[in-house]
């Protein structure tokens, strides 16, 4: 769960996580396992009392003042049962919460520190339902279920204790007897029962608990579906809508309840019909037996007989609490194996042992043979998303990075922010390989206009400065107006402090991708990624962007994906990709020369025939 500086996993076994509470809360830890010893034993004092009271009214036939001494006896260790007890609870109740809410952020933030191949292999709804459910069942299985188990096996241990030392007592031994030659060896009733019949139980009772991990791990990972669907539905409402599925969503999120409900219950059947505890109610008929015959045979009195079926009736309150809490337990051991094996997942990427500070980000930008593939193995994805890509881009220039649709275009950027380590080869700037820079200097000088534009749910403000939280007023503005986007904020209900709907639903296309830019700008980034960034804006927008990203282009490296004629024939060099691999490179006077390829491609843009026929015109002349 926890992780050290080099982002090993520290805490690596389901044990170790569940019991993380109490070794972080040691003291609180002590003070609750102390406040359930002590109220256990507590538990003994009445039944004890109780017998000594009949035997005392038995022998005097009267209320002596002996009498009245054990009836306040038993009142006031009932008393102190019940506030220890209560007490007791609540330091249980503050430790395991205070754990719960440890676990969730330390989940968070172990889930921060793994590179985006984590997130690749698991989507965002099976990580919200282990953080949430998982945790809180693991929760469960420490309180209220170690909690009253500890608190069964102590009841267990003390009234043991008690019987066998009434197996002491004189005549008793000489009860029951076996013949063996001309030896008499006594049988210790209450001994044999104690130390064979409970072993025998906790066998019966582990096992029994061990067939709740098929369904507890069903369970969990239906849960998983649940929360999938769920949260579907809920992101995706206006495709639902748009195309009249409730009801097809109604049935897919009712078939997935029921199957919830089916394991539910069958969870339930394992602990309502516990076998094992017909070996422990045999266990307690045996001794009340036992113990009957010695009255009968006058070597114990009904006051001792009280006694002993006090403390075998506490014995049958285990029984009905050890078999729910057994499983409850083992249940939460399959849930934090769940958790353990996201905490110990092994990223392929790692951040470097020793860090290059000193970093040139207006040097050149050279890819040296690179490929690289999504997932981990070769089994996970075969294909190369980008493969033998070789190329400079000069520091300080506009590059236009153009392919068709599965070109690599976004791998490269996304390389280039070191979301994904290259699977071969080395990326270098200024000279410096990236894998010895660190993830977070790296994103501190590289700026990413994504295209697919993603605002939180928080003010503008705050949306803008989410890269740069140390941001004044006086820059968010500036980049608000560089980006053509101060004009529409301040149109709005409370200007800057204007909330964002969900994903930025309640904004344009348009409206998205100026704060996108703003965003980037206020970050003053050294190198600039824009993955086609003005898709969405009209023409007259786009020329008023085109502007201000001009003047944030100026004296960095820029590196855009694109579509547009303008930005093309801008730029200092293009780039053109086709299935992961360089097509050609160089400036689009160059290639629209010499590459058949990179041609094609743009006498296919909108307006290019246009632009080409203006353009020959002009040499015809």
């Amino acid at each position: 769960m926890s992780r050290n500086n080099g982002g090993e996993t520290i805490r690596k076994t389901p044990w170790r996580y569940m019991l993380s509470g109490m070794t972080r809360n040691k003291a609180v830890a002590t003070v609750g396992l102390t406040l359930t010893m002590v109220s256990t034993l507590l538990t003994v004092f009445p039944s004890v009392f109780i017998g000594l009271a009949v035997t005392e009214i038995q022998n005097t036939s009267a209320m002596t003042a002996q009498f009245i001494m054990y009836v306040w006896l038993i009142i006031i260790f009932g008393l102190l049962y019940m506030g220890l007890f209560f007490v007791g609870g609540w330091v249980w109740a503050t430790l395991t919460l205070r754990w719960e809410r440890d676990a969730r952020q330390d989940f968070f933030e172990a889930l921060q520190v793994n590179s985006m191949t984590f997130h690749d292999e698991f989507d965002s709804k099976r990580l919200l339902a282990v953080a949430m459910q998982d945790i809180q069942w693991v929760r469960f299985s420490l309180n209220p279920a170690m909690r009253n188990i500890a608190t069964g096996l102590a009841s267990f241990s003390i009234t043991a204790i008690l019987l066998i030392q009434m197996d002491w007592l004189p005549g008793l031994s000489t009860l029951l007897t076996i013949q063996i030659g001309s030896s008499t060896i006594p049988v210790y009733g209450f001994t044999i029962i104690m130390l064979v019949g409970f072993p025998i139980y906790l066998i019966f009772s582990y096992r029994y608990a061990n067939s709740i991990e098929p369904v507890r791990r069903k369970r969990s990972e239906n849960m998983e579906a649940l929360t999938s669907t769920t949260q579907g539905v809920f992101q995706g409402i206006e495709v639902v809508r748009a195309f009249d599925a409730e009801e097809f969503e109604i049935k897919k999120f009712h078939d997935v309840s029921k199957t919830q409900e089916s394991l539910t219950a069958k969870e339930g059947k394992l602990s309502a019909f516990y076998l094992p505890a017909l070996i422990l109610a045999g266990m307690t008929t045996i001794a009340f037996g036992y113990a009957g015959l010695a009255v009968i045979n006058n070597i114990l009195n009904v006051g001792q007989l009280i006694t002993i079926l006090g403390l075998l009736t506490s014995l049958q309150g285990l029984n009905f609490q050890f078999p729910m809490m057994l499983l409850m337990l083992r249940g939460g051991f399959v849930n934090a194996q769940r958790i353990v094996d996201f905490l110990n997942w092994e990223d392929p990427m790692s951040e470097p042992e020793e860090e290059v500070l000193d970093v040139d980000w207006t040097g050149d930008v050279v890819f040296d043979n690179v490929s690289f593939r999504y997932g981990r193995e070769e089994n996970d994805n075969p294909h190369y998303a980008i493969r033998n890509l070789s190329v400079t881009i000069p520091g300080g220039s506009r590059v236009a990075l153009i392919g068709g649709p599965g070109a690599g275009k976004s791998t490269v950027l996304k390389l280039l922010l070191r979301l994904y380590d290259p699977t071969q080869g080395e990326i270098r700037i200024g000279g410096v390989n990236l894998r010895n820079v660190s993830t977070k200097s790296v994103r501190n000088v590289v700026g990413l206009v994504e295209q697919d534009i993603f605002l939180f749910r928080m003010t503008i403000r705050d949306n803008i400065a989410f890269g740069r939280s140390g941001a004044s007023d006086e820059e968010i503005i500036s980049a608000a107006k560089r980006a053509q986007a101060d004009e529409f904020i301040v149109e709005m209900p409370e200007g800057y402090d204007s909330m964002i709907g969900e994903r930025g639903m309640t904004l344009s296309g348009g409206q998205r991708q100026r704060l996108a830019i703003a965003r980037a700008m206020v970050q003053n980034p050294k190198i600039l990624l824009l993955d086609d960034s003005v898709s969405a804006v009209d023409a007259q927008t786009e020329y008023l962007m085109r502007k201000a990203l001009d003047e944030v282009m100026r004296d960095r490296t820029s590196i855009t994906v694109t579509q547009r004629l303008r930005t093309l024939m801008e730029s200092d060099m293009v780039i053109i990709l086709d299935k992961g691999q360089l097509v050609a490179s160089g400036t689009h006077e160059n290639l629209l020369r010499e590459s058949e390829h990179y041609r094609r491609v743009f006498e296919r843009l909108p307006g290019a025939q246009e632009l080409l026929a203006t353009i020959s015109k002009r040499g015809g002349a």
